[in-house]
């Protein structure tokens, strides 16, 4: 299990799992979909890439440690598996066309 460490608001330091990581995610696209379907909007994406959006959308990158460390690591956590989907496309090996 992979971890990371961030400065809590404290100043002191804290560790976050991968797994919690894509919880915390979720959580903030979970709480940011039921906001919008209460205003009218249909949201058909994942609990996770709406949290994604929503970290961006409304910039919440340095209001909580926790979350950006979180963000980061699912962030890295996708860009890593893409990076091998396409690694194994190029070289023939079941990739997508």
């Amino acid at each position: 299990m992979r971890f990371a460490m961030y400065k809590n608001v404290n100043g002191g330091s804290s560790m976050i799992s991968i797994d919690n990581a894509f919880s915390e995610i979720r959580e903030l696209g979970h709480t940011f979909a039921v906001a919008l379907a209460e205003r009218g909007h249909d949201i058909k994406e994942s609990d996770l890439m709406n949290g994604l959006a929503a970290y961006h959308m409304l910039k919440l990158e340095g209001e909580n440690p926790r979350l950006d460390a979180a963000h980061g690591m699912v962030v890295k956590e996708i860009t890593d598996a893409m990076f091998e989907r396409a690694v194994a496309a190029a070289a023939g090996e079941g990739g997508y066309r």
